[in-house]
């Protein structure tokens, strides 16, 4: 029984054993860097394009947290989630379709929580 359920295991997908509990989860401190119970990591995110805000929209300021589920073994993301909206549906809208086109470094972080500041003038902190 034991044998068997060894050479089950080695049997396995490799994108099934990605998912190890040693993989953190974190809060974006800014683009380069993100901190988790372990400490901060550097160099995860490969592209993080801003949200692209439309005008009417740009004149309110507010702030909305997001979290981001991220493919593990592909560094994708898997799923975007409203934390706090910023109040307003067309800037968590803007913020969703920005982060859905994030990448991060493979097999680095499981989950991301993302604040995002808007601001009066345009322009946009992420980061805490």
């Amino acid at each position: 029984m034991r044998l068997a359920l060894v050479f089950c295991f080695l049997l396995l997908p490799a994108s099934l054993l990605a998912l190890t509990p040693n993989i953190p989860a974190g809060t974006l401190v800014s683009k380069e860097v993100i901190n988790t119970r372990d400490g901060p990591l550097y160099n995860v995110v490969i592209n993080a394009p801003d949200p692209v805000i439309a005008a009417i929209a740009r004149r309110q300021r507010s702030r909305g947290v997001y979290v981001v589920e991220i493919s593990v073994p592909r560094g994708i993301i898997d799923n975007v989630r409203v934390l706090q909206s910023s109040g307003n549906k067309i800037l968590d809208d803007a913020a969703i379709e920005a982060l859905l086109k994030w990448r991060f470094r493979p097999r680095s972080v499981y989950k991301v929580t993302v604040p995002i500041e808007f601001r009066t003038s345009g322009r946009i902190k992420m980061g805490s």
